[in-house]
């Protein structure tokens, strides 16, 4: 109840950005509360770091203590209630604290110090504030009721960058509170201005707003619990390792933020997080001796990697391979129709004849006029040419491409050697069905090497022989786990493949260049035009620098450690509330975006529900090569519906699924 009230008082007498810059600039000396005015702790709320605490003394001792939140809690309440003055230290606290040895407290107390320091950070928008009088040169006061030691409090400032200050005015340090409105009888007469001249800026509706109105000083409340974030929701019953991540992200988001930023630093940095976390704690567990970030999704995720591991000691280099600079050049031991389609079934969500020509660069002229020699057009559907007719197509096939082939199998091999990929390696990547993984491994037959694949995500191939004895491991899913997650990414694949958009073309094939004077030739990639640029690229660049910047800021933190497990739960939650679960404005983030996969399509549908139900053949190829159902189907309705639960009950229930996926997957 008191927190309800607390809210609407501070709705209705809270400030906004113009009105506070106003007081501000009308002011002779500004005075700043410290405690979710200028700084803000990342924690739901201040006795969470008492649980910090405790866990950092088991860290260093092994010793674990009983209820030692509760014994902390209890001590302050105590000290408070027994001290003479209006204010306790945290010396006196910790000598009126039970249930712990009287050895350990020393060391409890310094932990909570750090701690202190290492939790908070600055609150951005009040930080604006502080500057703006710093540069009018407008004396600064810094007020609070704390327990820490002035040192302590020095360094937190110090820390979020808070300097320049003229005097700092702490309970701690004076004996006198701003809930009681004494320590503003001190600044008064240390400051005796006019009245309205002296402004004091905090959240507390009673110490930093009643109370030093009530002493005639000129008073700004703002309110010190806002929620800046837009895809994150604060849980009911959310676990601490939530709601520091919470609290977290929470504090450190720019207000006010563009749409792309706030994807990058609510969706894919955390995102990345996790990944990167797990990734780590496996390659470690599986002693593998060189990292291999595959191109082009693995860019993205070698800098985020780089970012929060640069002490790791694991050689990482940067792959540049493709489905198609490696599927390809394997067509050269095929001995026939099916075995090629095999190779690269991985193309034939469109399964005609022509997506062959396309993938394997054959010239279009000599392949249209052969296929019409075999009574075949380009447009003929891969899986319904006759018996009778497919060795003349598999001849045709060969008979273009069989040279390119063989020259495109040995540059591969050559470049893997070039590249040292040997030994036990691991390849990282957005994922799915492993398909890059199937044909490295098949390069590297007869060798030494072992590959581990770590992705996103794994989806499970149904009685494929190639995929026997895999290592692979997907952090968000894998058969037989978190399967809703394999459901979520397929029914909205494009969007999350388009915030790890890397601008650089895709390898269509590998060439030679000369090695300075000698005779060498070395192997390098040949891309495709790049797909991506203007206002696509933009934005996705924009996403991408505040998902790295998010991560910049979780290294340094206190909270975020390295070794902190991030559930995948976690880390796909903003993903499902902007993607699976959309508003209409998650659909506007994509209006007029392109997706360029082989062809150019539009994100979303470009016509209405009504337009398509009087062109059903549209509609058909509409839902077929959508790169997200769940945008699509909120595009046509608008209204609020569980739109994924009613895909997975069609996928998983009515077996509605494409050609391609019945053939090749389980689910």
């Amino acid at each position: 109840m008191k927190r309800r009230v607390r809210y609407f008082i501070g709705k209705w007498f809270g400030a906004g950005d113009w009105k506070v810059q106003r007081m501000v600039s009308r002011a002779e000396v500004v005075s700043f509360d410290i405690f979710d005015t200028l700084v803000k702790r990342n924690v739901k709320v201040p006795e969470d770091v008492h649980r910090e605490v405790e866990k950092k003394f088991f860290e260093k001792t092994g010793v674990k203590l009983d209820h030692y939140q509760r014994h902390r809690v209890e001590a302050e309440r105590e000290a408070r209630r027994e001290e003479r003055g209006e204010e306790t230290s945290l010396e006196e606290i910790f000598r009126h604290m039970r249930g712990i040895p009287e050895a350990y407290k020393g060391m409890l107390l310094r932990l909570e110090e750090e701690a202190e320091v290492g939790i908070c950070c600055p609150r951005q928008r009040v930080k604006r504030f502080y500057q703006m009088a710093k540069k009018k040169k407008k004396p600064i006061l810094i007020t609070s009721d704390m327990y820490l030691r002035e040192t302590v409090i020095r360094r937190i400032l110090k820390r979020c960058g808070y300097g320049g200050f003229e005097r700092l005015y702490l309970s701690s340090s004076y004996g006198l509170c701003k809930s009681t409105g004494t320590i503003y009888d001190v600044i008064k007469k240390d400051y005796p201005l006019r009245k309205g001249k002296l402004l004091h800026i905090g959240d507390h509706v009673k110490s930093d707003f009643w109370m030093a109105r009530k002493k005639g000083i000129k008073a700004c409340l703002i309110d010190g619990q806002e929620i800046n974030l837009k895809y994150w929701k604060r849980r009911k019953k959310g676990d601490f390792r939530y709601e520091k991540l919470f609290s977290f992200m929470n504090n450190h988001t720019g207000n006010p933020h563009s749409e792309a930023a706030s994807i990058g630093y609510e969706i894919l940095g955390p995102m990345l997080l996790g990944y990167c976390m797990w990734m780590k704690e496996k390659t470690q567990k599986d002693s593998i001796d060189k990292i291999f970030f595959l191109s082009r999704e693995g860019k993205l995720l070698q800098e985020a990697f780089g970012i929060l591991y640069p002490e790791c000691r694991i050689p990482q280099h940067y792959l540049s391979v493709s489905r198609q600079s490696l599927l390809v050049p394997l067509l050269a031991d095929v001995s026939d129709f099916d075995g090629l389609i095999e190779t690269i079934k991985c193309y034939f969500h469109v399964p005609v004849l022509k997506t062959i020509q396309t993938v394997c660069l054959l010239d279009e002229r000599e392949f249209k006029v052969g296929l019409a020699q075999i009574g075949l057009g380009e447009d003929a559907d891969i899986y319904g040419i006759p018996d009778s007719k497919k060795e003349a197509v598999f001849s045709l096939i060969k008979k273009l491409g069989k040279e390119r082939f063989l020259q495109q199998k040995s540059y591969v091999e050559k470049y893997l050697k070039e590249n040292d990929f040997t030994g036990n390696v691991a390849i990282a990547d957005i994922g799915w069905a492993g398909t890059m993984q199937n044909a490295l491994q098949k390069y590297r037959k007869g060798t030494d090497t072992v590959i581990h694949g770590y992705y996103f995500g794994v989806r499970n191939l149904e009685n494929d022989r190639y995929y026997q004895g895999f290592h692979r491991k997907g952090y968000f899913f894998e058969p037989g786990r978190n399967e809703d997650y394999d459901l979520m990414t397929r029914f909205t694949q494009g969007i999350l493949e388009l915030l790890f958009l890397n601008k650089t073309g895709s390898v269509q094939a590998y060439g030679t260049r000369q090695e300075g004077d000698g005779d060498g030739q070395s192997v390098i990639p040949l891309l495709a035009e790049a797909e991506y640029g203007g206002r696509e690229g933009e934005f996705i660049d924009e996403v991408q620098r505040a998902a790295l910047r998010f991560l910049r800021l979780a290294r340094k933190d206190f909270i975020l450690e390295k070794n902190l497990e991030m559930k995948a739960k976690d880390a796909m939650e903003a993903y499902a509330n902007f993607a699976v679960y959309p508003n209409l404005s998650s659909l506007q983030v994509f209006e007029d975006f392109n997706f360029v996969d082989g062809n150019v399509r539009k994100v979303l549908p470009e016509h209405s529900i009504f337009y398509y139900l009087l062109h059903i053949g549209e509609l058909k190829q509409e839902v077929n090569r959508s790169i997200c159902k769940i945008f699509l189907l909120k595009k046509f309705f608008k209204v609020r519906f569980p739109y994924f639960q009613l895909l997975k009950w069609m996928v998983v229930k009515l077996d509605m699924k494409s050609e391609y996926r019945k053939k090749y997957f389980s689910q």
